[in-house]
């Protein structure tokens, strides 16, 4: 196992892999990948006066605010903390306000690695998955086609296309992190701390550059 003695902060367009790159670092190293969506669900399922705050939230389909979100975070990031763990934040931040909070937890410093990939490449990865509505195993019509073509090889029932991965709704989700993201890749690039790297290549690749770089 590779040792990593940087915490990093994953930030990337929707199909720029960086779920599939943290998976590889979270196997090949000490590194653990967390998101803010596992932190909610662990939170939830704790029970814990944060955890039920936000699974009422999420019922009604309502956002999550800063103040619940960032103690949350903090809350995970510390404990990791002191077990000498080394982590992956991704989905957090995504505000400038989100990015002083975590800039202000003196027990923990990160290192924030840009994703790169064109919207094209994006469009085909998001593009063409699939998911099978009974047993919800993924598939993608490039990368891991089905070998029962538009079945399910395990169901063999028709796949399905979530919603959001329909090329206007992709298009939409990209120009949202685009106008969002924007203002924190400069808040983080004027500090000097943005590491870019090749969101195209395999996941593999990916990670072997990201820890080249650190």
């Amino acid at each position: 196992m590779i040792k990593v003695t940087k915490n990093m902060i994953f930030m990337g367009p929707p199909g720029a892999g960086k779920g599939s790159v943290a998976a590889v670092l979270a196997n090949q190293t000490n590194l653990i990948h967390i998101s803010t969506g596992n932190i909610f669900r662990e939170e939830i399922a704790k029970k814990s006066p944060l955890g039920l705050n936000v699974k009422e939230l999420v019922e009604q389909g309502s956002y999550v605010p800063d103040d619940i979100t960032n103690a949350i975070v903090k809350g995970k990031i510390l404990e990791l903390c002191s077990q000498d763990k080394y982590i992956i934040l991704d989905g957090y931040p995504r505000t400038i306000d989100q990015a002083k909070f975590l800039d202000n937890i003196k027990e923990i410093k990160f290192s924030v690695i840009e994703l790169l990939a064109n919207e094209e490449v994006i469009l085909q990865r998001l593009s063409g998955r699939r998911f099978c509505g009974q047993c919800n195993a993924s598939y993608h019509v490039v990368n891991m086609p089905s070998k029962l073509g538009e079945n399910c090889q395990k169901c063999n029932i028709p796949l399905l296309i979530r919603k959001d991965d329909a090329p206007e709704a992709i298009k939409i989700r990209l120009k949202t992190y685009a106008d969002q993201t924007k203002p924190l890749l400069d808040y983080y690039k004027t500090s000097g701390r943005l590491l870019s790297v090749d969101g195209l290549q395999t996941p593999q690749k990916t990670a072997d550059d990201i820890l080249k770089m650190l």
